[in-house]
């Protein structure tokens, strides 16, 4: 793979990881969740590493272009993902930093119809093993599966195609997470329905 393809892969990783972490980081704040406030803090961490080897991608590419100034706009655009970054870590620092929610956010969840949260797959569980066309949990339980996290990777926006398996954590949304945390094999407390 060439350091343009790199680049490229590296790129399209960080806009797909800072969308996740804003949705992530608004979503720590207005349901009052440390889960995904440290799920923010790792992705923070994952950009800037991207932001890094972007960087040095950059420079080795430099050495073989005629006009090695176009290379400035992919450090720009690395920069600009990295401060998108930042700045959800900053929104999710509000949670880490346990202070409480204005309680204009309570009104806001209020209005809201779907959930995001974090959900962990169990041995046992009967998502293991299959895909996501084989699951369809939005129509079965009304949740959509953002992204999944396999040991400290991710898949971003996963398809049809990706499959879940035990020990995956599930970045959802939906109107009743619950339901798929049941599926998972996650207690759920009584009165939670």
């Amino acid at each position: 793979m060439d350091e343009f393809e790199e680049i490229r892969n590296c790129l399209v990783e960080m806009k797909d990881l800072s969308a996740l972490m804003i949705d992530l980081a608004f979503s720590s704040v207005m349901y009052n969740s440390e889960d995904i406030a440290e799920e923010v803090y790792l992705l923070e961490e994952k950009m800037d590493d991207l932001t890094v080897k972007v960087k040095r991608l950059a420079l080795r590419a430099a050495k073989h272009e005629k006009d090695p100034e176009t290379l400035l706009s992919i450090i720009d655009l690395a920069d600009i993902n990295e401060r998108i970054s930042d700045a959800a870590y900053g929104v999710s620092d509000i949670i880490l930093r346990d202070i409480e929610p204005h309680p204009i956010i309570q009104e806001i969840m209020e209005d809201t119809e779907e959930e995001l949260g974090r959900v962990k797959v169990h041995r046992g569980s009967v998502l293991h093993g299959k895909t996501l066309a084989q699951l369809k949990l939005p129509s079965k339980i009304g949740a959509r599966i953002l992204a999944i996290k396999r040991g400290s990777r991710y898949i971003y926006n996963p398809g049809k195609d990706d499959a879940i398996y035990e020990g995956d954590v599930l970045i959802a949304v939906g109107s009743d997470l619950d339901r798929l945390r049941k599926v998972a094999g996650e207690k759920v407390e009584e009165g939670e329905d």
